[in-house]
């Protein structure tokens, strides 16, 4: 988890360690507009469209769609809420949001390049900034020099399923709406390596893959950004997760 240090545009709160998880479900596709209604009864996105993914949601709006889901589904709810204090039962068998290490596995697909495409990614493979390919800023007079070349700025969402899954099926890890995660944000604890779910609280939450409008140096696998957990924008959506369970 993390990025090494000859890593280009790595960040400083990427330090590279090793953890272990355990085995979890997570969705092939971030979650749609036509599954966000059907379980809250509104559609709060900017962008409108049934097979696009929800957007301008908080985390709080995320935290209560998992419950909303489960219970849609006849499972058990995971999160307890009280105003602004949201409690993890870590038994439950509903829906929640991955943690920050799930969703870094997830995206890297076994992967170890700051991105599950390789060393770079295009605007063939992902949906962000086309305009600001990774390593752009060091090779802005030499662009023919560049793995990457500047792309198409579609300046909205796609599609949940457009452009190829990862290696393990899964959809828009880089790119489209950057995604909330259950973890509060800080340093990482490379003392806690053994399914990390951050600190206790904090008002701060982690989002990560990138979205629409970012540049592609913010799609890396590594990248983390800290957003106000009652923050909404026109690209910041989620994916759910679950435990893995024989009832699933």
């Amino acid at each position: 988890m993390g990025s090494p240090e000859s890593e280009d545009w790595r960040e400083a709160d990427e330090l590279q360690h090793e953890v272990s998880v355990d085995s979890f479900t997570i969705g092939r596709f971030e979650v749609t507009q036509s599954e966000y209604e059907s379980a809250m009864g509104k559609n709060p996105s900017s962008f409108k469209g049934k097979n696009l993914p929800v957007e301008s949601v908080s985390w709080y709006d995320a935290i209560e769609f998992c419950n909303a889901l489960s219970r849609q589904n006849n499972l058990q709810p995971v999160y307890t809420i009280d105003g602004k204090a949201v409690r993890w039962n870590r038994d439950a068998n509903g829906y929640r949001l991955p943690t920050e290490a799930e969703w870094e596995y997830a995206c890297r697909a076994g992967t170890i390049t700051p991105f599950n495409t390789g060393g770079n990614i295009s605007v063939d493979d992902s949906n962000y900034f086309g305009t600001y390919p990774y390593t752009i800023e060091d090779n802005y007079w030499s662009q023919n020099e560049m793995d990457t070349s500047p792309g198409v700025y579609r300046e909205k969402t796609v599609p949940v399923n457009q452009f190829e899954p990862n290696k393990y099926g899964l959809y828009n890890m880089h790119g489209n709406v950057s995604e909330w995660c259950w973890d509060a944000y800080s340093e990482y604890n490379i003392n806690d390596s053994d399914n990390p779910s951050g600190p206790a609280s904090g008002f701060m939450r982690v989002c990560r893959g990138g979205g629409w409008n970012d540049f592609g140096k913010h799609l890396r696998s590594a990248y983390r950004s800290a957003i106000p957990a009652d923050d909404i924008f026109f690209s910041r959506g989620f994916r759910v997760a679950r435990n893995s369970f024989t009832d699933k």
